[in-house]
């Protein structure tokens, strides 16, 4: 039996972006935002939605999927501030986050940058 995930959010397949068409649509019709160590795009849809891309330039296997997961868990814990969207985040070379509040710090400065914070959560 698994048990469940802190806070009883789990990151699910339903807040995933899977197939190649969900990111070439975020690709073409979304917006960009650049960060200092990762790009954001979004695009309109019903519930807030996570896709990950990390190029190898970012290193080695091992530390492309650390990164992808602190992403992962950065988005998951403050889903419910996150207004509804597909999203892509490109972790940019460079990119060293040597915890989840280093991770987490991010990508909320670039999801507020790019307005993405529901109303109600932009001020804390």
């Amino acid at each position: 039996m698994e048990s469940p995930a802190i806070g009883g959010a789990r990151f699910g397949r339903a807040f995933r972006l899977g197939s190649r068409r969900d990111f070439r649509r975020v690709f073409t019709d979304g917006r960009k935002t650049a960060g200092r160590t990762l790009i954001l795009w979004r695009a309109p849809a019903k519930s807030p939605r996570l896709g990950l891309s990390s190029p190898k330039k970012l290193g080695a296997a091992v530390l492309r999927n650390r990164l992808k997961r602190l992403a992962r868990e950065s988005f998951r814990l403050n889903r419910r501030r996150i207004a509804d969207g597909d999203y892509v985040v490109y972790l940019r070379p460079g990119c060293r986050w040597d915890g989840l509040a280093a991770a987490e710090r991010d990508i909320l400065d670039v999801f507020r940058r790019a307005g993405a914070l529901r109303e109600d959560e932009r001020d804390t």
